[in-house]
């Protein structure tokens, strides 16, 4: 059944209104001079809309007791924050466990480094000894230094 302005303004009533599509309220808004935003969400509109049926005691105030309560806090907003701050906290977390490899990279590399600069000196040594080595061969006699090349 199409939206009749002039029978909702003849009898308002809170369970007609919750009926409502947007654009019907956006339409009773006008009717009555309420003020509202077109980008307000529809519940943000009805609850404009009875609060001025309430103040001109259209309607009782105990409607606006029992009246379904609109999130006030920017319901969307907060969510949007929300998902905002997920977004953040998983990338701070990515961030974490890539400098975690990172320094596990660094540390093995370190560490391979490390080895390598062991190995280096085990081998200076081993020649270093082996050229003693030779040297007190050669000074006791044992070898003849024809044979060193």
């Amino acid at each position: 059944m199409p939206f009749n302005l002039d029978k909702f303004v003849a009898s308002p009533s809170v369970e007609e209104l919750d009926s409502l599509k947007k654009s019907e309220i956006v339409k009773v808004a006008k009717h009555y001079g309420v003020e509202f935003q077109p980008l307000m969400r529809k519940d943000e509109i009805k609850r404009y809309v009875l609060e001025y049926l309430v103040d001109e005691s259209i309607l009782p105030i105990t409607v606006l007791e029992t009246a379904i309560t609109v999130p006030t806090d920017n319901t969307f907003e907060l969510k949007r924050l929300e998902i905002e701050m997920n977004k953040e906290i998983r990338l701070k977390e990515m961030e974490r466990e890539q400098l975690k490899e990172e320094r596990e990279i660094q540390m093995q590399m370190q560490k391979e480094k490390e080895e390598r600069e062991m190995q280096m000196q085990m081998q200076r040594e081993k020649e270093a000894r082996e050229h003693e080595f030779t040297l007190k061969q050669l000074e006791l006699g044992v070898i003849k230094p024809q044979t060193l090349k």
